[in-house]
Formats: C-alpha cells, structure tokens, sequence
C-alpha cells in the first residue's frame, strides 16, 4: 500500500490516521508525495503539540498544496 502511494506518476496527498495530533512528522513517508495525520483539535486527547486541521487547494495544475491550521494547545487541551 505505501509503495503505490510513493508512485511519482501521480500527485497524490493522503489525509489519514487518527490520533490526536496534526503533522507530518509522525506519519511514514510517502515521499515525494503527501502524507498527513490529520486527528488533532483536542477534546478527548492531546498526543502532541500540534492541534487543528489541515487545509487542501487543488491547483489548476492539478497538484495539491497543503497547509496545517494549528490551534493554541492550551484551547483545546487544558486538563487532558
């Protein structure tokens, strides 16, 4: 599965996993494509620093451009 996801015919950006962080980081490379774990935004759990969402653009040329949106951890994790 993650062969065909590192494929450099495509352009491909893969939005994935659930744990309560949003990076890069902590996901295993797909390179030269995208990976994300995108769980973050606190609630029930914090398991990094990084909480919030991740914005995708779609670009006439049809590649993707990402850019996380992190949110102040001490808004969404206090007492967690």
């Amino acid at each position: 599965f993650l062969d065909a996801l590192r494929t450099p015919a495509r352009n491909i950006t893969f939005f994935g996993g659930h744990r309560h962080s949003t990076d890069q980081w902590s996901v295993a490379s797909i390179a030269p494509n995208n990976a994300w774990l995108v769980g973050g935004g606190g609630g029930w759990s914090c398991d990094s620093g990084t909480q919030g969402f991740v914005v995708g653009q779609v670009m006439s040329d049809l590649s993707v451009k990402t850019s996380p949106v992190i949110v102040d951890r001490e808004s969404c994790c206090t007492g967690k």
